[in-house]
C-alpha cells in the first residue's frame, strides 16, 4: 500500500524530534515520572490511561501526546510485550522514560 505524504507533513514529523515541549507533551512526560517515582507502575511501565488520571487529561489526549513522544525518543512503548492495566484490567501497550544513554546494563 502506498501512501502519498507531502513534504510539509515530513518536515513537521522530523521537528518533533528536537522541537521544544508543548504544555500536554510536559504534562505526560511529568506524569510518567511522578507515576514511575511514587511507585505507581508495572516493573517500570505506565498505561496511557493511569497517566490521563493523575494529569486530568482525556485519554484520547494523553494517547496523541504520548504517540508524540514516543516518535520523538522522549518516552518508549513496550510493543513487544502487552501489560495489564492497573486501572482497566485490559492488556496494553505500556510507556515509560527511556534508559540514559551510557548507563550500564544491570
Amino acid at each position: 500500500m502506498s501512501q502519498n505524504v507531502r513534504e510539509s507533513s515530513l518536515m513537521a514529523y522530523d521537528t518533533l524530534k528536537t522541537a521544544d515541549l508543548g504544555r500536554q507533551e510536559k504534562q505526560v512526560l511529568a506524569g510518567v515520572a511522578l507515576l514511575i517515582r511514587t511507585g505507581q507502575h508495572t516493573d517500570g511501565w505506565v498505561s496511557r490511561r493511569q497517566i490521563a488520571q493523575i494529569t486530568g487529561l482525556e485519554t484520547s489526549t494523553v494517547a496523541a501526546r504520548a504517540n508524540a513522544l514516543v516518535a520523538a525518543k522522549r518516552l518508549v512503548e513496550d510493543g513487544e510485550w502487552q501489560r495489564k492495566c492497573p486501572i482497566t484490567g485490559r492488556c496494553v501497550h505500556m510507556v515509560s522514560i527511556p534508559e540514559p544513554e551510557g548507563r550500564a546494563a544491570a
